[in-house]
C-alpha cells in the first residue's frame, strides 16, 4: 500500500477537486515567500502584492498548467512570479523604494536615534545596491540569500544549472560588496568635514 500523499501536491489535488481550504492552505505555505520575492526584485510593494495575487489566480484559473515532472510546485509558483515581475517593471520601470515599510520600532533613547538612522542607511544602501545588479544577479542573490532556497531550487526557478546559480551569486556579492564599499566611503568623506 503506498504511503498517503503530502505537502503542496495533495493541496493542489485536492484544490483542483473544489476544495477551497486546500487552496487557502497553499496559498498560506507560499504567499509570503513569492511577496518578498517580487518586493526584492521590483522594490514596489504595490507590483508585490498585484503580481502575488495574478500568481495565485493563475493557479485557480490553470491548476494543470504544473507539471510535477518540471520541479516543485514552489519553483513553478516562484518561476511564474519571475515572469510577471519582469512583465511589471518593463511597463512600470521606476522603484519606487518609499513603498517598502520600515519596520515602526521607535528607538528607546536620543543616543538610539543615530543607530536607528544609520542601520536605516545601511539597509536603504543595501536595497538600492540590490536593485542596481543586474536581474539574473538579483533573482539569484534573492532567491538563495533571501528566500534561503538552495542552489538546486533556485536553478529550477530560473531553469539554469547550478553552477550558474553559484557564478551569479559569486559575481553579484563581488558587486555588492564593492558598491556599498564605494557608499561606505563616500559617506565617511562627507562625515570627516563637516
Amino acid at each position: 500500500m503506498a504511503e498517503p500523499e503530502t505537502g503542496d501536491l495533495q493541496f493542489l489535488r485536492r484544490m483542483r477537486k473544489g476544495d477551497e481550504n486546500a487552496f487557502g492552505l497553499l496559498y498560506e505555505r507560499h504567499q509570503g515567500g513569492i511577496f518578498r520575492f517580487v518586493l526584492h526584485m521590483t522594490g514596489s510593494k504595490a507590483i508585490a502584492e498585484e503580481v502575488t495575487q495574478e500568481v495565485f489566480m493563475l493557479l485557480i484559473r490553470k491548476p494543470g498548467a504544473y507539471d510535477p515532472d518540471k520541479g516543485t510546485l514552489a519553483a513553478y509558483l516562484f518561476g511564474v512570479a519571475r515572469n510577471l515581475a519582469r512583465r511589471a517593471t518593463h511597463v512600470t520601470p521606476h522603484v519606487d523604494l518609499d513603498e517598502v515599510e520600515d519596520s515602526g520600532q521607535a528607538p528607546a533613547q536620543d543616543a538610539d536615534i543615530v543607530e536607528v538612522l544609520s542601520n536605516s542607511e545601511a539597509l536603504e544602501s543595501l536595497r538600492k545596491a540590490l536593485l542596481a545588479l543586474p536581474e539574473e544577479y538579483r533573482e539569484a542573490v534573492v532567491l538563495c540569500n533571501l528566500q534561503e532556497m538552495s542552489y538546486e531550487q533556485a536553478s529550477a526557478v530560473m531553469e539554469c544549472s547550478v553552477g550558474t546559480i553559484a557564478s551569479r551569486l559569486h559575481r553579484a556579492h563581488k558587486l555588492l560588496k564593492t558598491r556599498l564599499g564605494h557608499r561606505a566611503r563616500s559617506r565617511e568623506k562627507r562625515n570627516s568635514h563637516v
